[in-house]
């Protein structure tokens, strides 16, 4: 459609769609995995660790690991659709080593270092653009003000549009992982991967169950209302069979 554009145009642009379409879908199945208690029975393996470290990134569920394939599939494929219908084959990615160059630059201003005790905080009217490795260790805080906060990957601005954006401050002593109320204490591998699964396949039986008992009671509505429509015309036809009489 627009074959004449030049191709160092299609690039920048093609490695700017991809990249916030990326970060955007990341932002809601993250936001997501604290929402519905189906997802976050997996979700919180990862905030089960006290500590962060470079290796933190890799403690998480093995469906967790799967969801957010299944997100990055959709979002390359969509990405890559619209760009090849628009400007066909000439179609490619800016990256280094790799990685596409923007997230690269984020790497290098200290991306990497968020899952460490290393607290990098950006300047305020930064932290507003890009998410800190500050913003991102308190996001694994359990105080409660720091709940549901920062579940930007890499961009702040959509915590800032859907008002879940929290800055960093530099007096801040975080408390990590889960309270008292989330999970056990425990660090097994059972409580890691088996007890996440067996919670989601609780939740859904307890969705069955709850489903399978409201439909009863719309079906014993609907047969009540029924029986007194029809006993009403009943009634009725007898009150109009006395009325001729």
């Amino acid at each position: 459609m627009f074959k004449e554009v030049p191709k160092t145009i299609i690039v920048g642009l093609f490695t700017l769609f991809i990249f916030l379409l990326d970060d955007l879908t990341k932002y809601f199945v993250h936001r997501w995995m604290h929402k519905y208690p189906i997802l976050w029975a997996l979700h919180k393996v990862h905030h089960s660790a006290t500590e962060l470290t470079p290796l933190t990134i890799y403690r998480t569920h093995p469906l967790e690991g799967i969801v957010f394939s299944l997100r990055s599939a959709f979002t390359q494929g969509l990405a890559i659709s619209v760009f090849f219908f628009l400007f066909g084959d000439k179609v490619s990615l800016a990256t280094v080593l790799g990685v596409n160059v923007v997230i690269f630059l984020f790497n290098v201003a200290g991306s990497n270092l968020r899952h460490s005790h290393i607290g990098i905080r950006y300047w305020r009217w930064l932290e507003f653009i890009l998410i800190s490795p500050a913003q991102h260790q308190l996001h694994h805080s359990i105080a409660k003000e720091h709940h549901d906060k920062n579940f930007g990957a890499t961009l702040a601005i959509w915590d800032w549009i859907f008002k879940s954006l929290h800055y960093s401050t530099d007096t801040e002593k975080l408390t990590l992982g889960l309270d008292e109320h989330q999970t056990s204490k425990e660090h097994s591998l059972y409580t890691i991967y088996i007890s996440p699964m067996v919670e989601v396949i609780e939740i859904i039986r307890t969705k069955i169950i709850s489903s399978y008992q409201n439909t009863k009671k719309i079906i014993y509505q609907f047969l009540k209302i029924k029986r007194q429509i029809k006993k009403k015309l009943i009634s009725q036809r007898k009150d109009n069979t006395n009325v001729k009489i």
